[in-house]
């Protein structure tokens, strides 16, 4: 790296029960200067206070929009979910449902509560058969659409939580012979490759994951040289509008 330092990349298993001990001991054996922790660690409190007792430094990536904590890049999904939302809204949506993302991320918390929140304030009430429990995956996608398509009431449009949720939805309006936008207008989030691969390609929100690596690598290398004493910084995901959405006929 320009900086002199060496990037070590480590996936890990969030929901192992010696997950903090395992992290501990990776920093203390490949000596590490620092760390950036990713949801969902990044949101694991006892995590935060074991790496904080062994004085290993460390930046967090997390969902909000804003934070009182140093040395954190916060993505405003919440606002950016609100907007998604709204835009359905506006081009005559009523009856949208919410596909949910792993209950584990606070961005998907934040994703459903910013949905929640522009119903509300458009004076539209939720409909609880159009909000289901799902993870970040392709096959989420494709039940939950199932689930919803084959009701007795169907949404017109279907807030996914992710682009790989939305990704299954477009392929089980596909298997069902549901025009996607005419019949069906679906939206996803985060602006991945799958958003750009799909026919029809996906409305979604684009996070500048990137730059907001760039950022959290940036503030840790200012913490670990303490040359400041780092901010921290939030990012607003955009909303970049495709073919998977339509006006209500």
């Amino acid at each position: 790296m320009q900086e002199g330092l060496e990037l070590f990349i480590r996936p890990c298993n969030a929901s192992s029960p010696t997950i903090c001990d395992d992290i501990v001991t990776m920093v203390r054996r490949s000596r590490m200067a620092g760390i950036v922790l990713t949801p969902p660690l990044s949101e694991m409190p006892r995590l935060l206070v074991k790496l904080d007792e062994e004085n290993i430094c460390y930046v967090k990536i997390t969902s909000g929009n804003s934070s009182d904590d140093d040395c954190t890049v916060c993505i405003d999904d919440f606002n950016a979910a609100a907007d998604l939302t709204q835009y359905l809204i506006d081009l005559g949506h009523k009856d949208i449902a919410f596909l949910q993302g792993d209950k584990s991320h606070g961005s998907a918390q934040q994703r459903f509560l910013g949905y929640l929140a522009k119903l509300n304030k458009n004076k539209i009430c939720p409909n609880e058969d159009f909000i289901l429990d799902g993870i970040f995956s392709f096959e989420s996608g494709v039940d939950g659409a199932f689930q919803l398509l084959t009701g007795e009431s169907k949404p017109t449009a279907i807030f996914a939580c992710n682009d790989e949720i939305a990704a299954g939805c477009l392929f089980t309006a596909g298997f069902m012979g549901i025009s996607v936008p005419e019949q069906l207008s679906i939206v996803g989030f985060e602006d991945s490759p799958f958003s750009r691969q799909t026919l029809p390609g996906l409305t979604t929100a684009k996070q500048s994951t990137d730059l907001v690596a760039k950022t959290a690598t940036q503030l840790l290398i200012l913490l670990i040289r303490k040359n400041v004493k780092p901010q921290s910084r939030v990012f607003s995901p955009q909303m970049v509008v495709r073919d998977s959405t339509c006006q209500v006929k």
